[in-house]
């Protein structure tokens, strides 16, 4: 039997993607979500080995993979069946106005680049809760916590800042290590259905 691959079939949802993506909202942000990863993902497919790569490829897919799961994890939190939407996406739009305010507050736009200027009350929103807690609060189809996964974004962001560099392993242990390689090729596979049985539930219900 032939394995399915769910990134081939997400690739199929990519005109009813475009469309969804049209009206800001929760189910805007899954439908541009989903089409990033597909641009992103879909580049790295084509372009480097997800398993086993060399130290050189992996510089760049950890990177942007990081990237990735990202975004994954705020559309698995948002679309939680137990949680609720709107306040959840409301979480992701502060996370979102916190790092825009910053970014705004450091005054280094040009004069003569046109930008929304922030609100100056975003600085006092909450921060949002780290990637660890909001994992623990979400169950896959099989009612398992997404709690594993963090091992993987806490690799994929070491690498993210250059610390799996062999000098720096070998220096600080005082011989020759290894440092964990992801398996993108399961873990696009598996972000890919994951978006698929989203997308499927919110046809089912009539949302799209």
């Amino acid at each position: 039997m032939n394995k399915v691959d769910h990134f081939e079939l997400l690739k199929s949802e990519l005109p009813r993607l475009q469309k969804l993506a049209g009206t800001p909202g929760p189910i805007a942000f899954l439908a541009q979500e989903c089409m990033r990863f597909y641009s992103v993902a879909g580049s790295l497919r084509n372009t480097f080995a997800l398993t086993n790569a060399t130290a050189e490829e992996r510089y760049i897919t950890h990177i942007l993979g990081r990237s990735l799961l990202e975004g994954f994890f705020w559309v698995v939190y948002i679309f939680d069946p137990a949680g609720d939407r709107a306040i959840r996406y409301e979480e992701k739009l502060n996370a979102f106005r916190r790092e825009y305010g910053k970014f705004w507050g450091e005054k280094i736009v040009p004069g003569k680049v046109q930008m929304e200027p922030a609100d100056p009350s975003w600085a006092s929103l909450p921060r949002p809760m780290d990637v660890n807690r909001m994992l623990a609060q979400v169950k896959n189809e099989n009612g398992d916590s997404f709690s594993y996964l963090y091992f993987v974004y806490r690799v994929a962001s070491f690498d993210t800042h250059g610390n799996s560099l062999s000098t720096l392993l070998e220096s600080a242990f005082g011989k020759e290590c290894n440092f964990s390689a992801l398996d993108f090729t399961y873990g696009f596979d598996l972000i890919a259905n994951t978006y698929l049985g989203v997308l499927n539930k919110l046809r089912s219900s009539g949302e799209i």
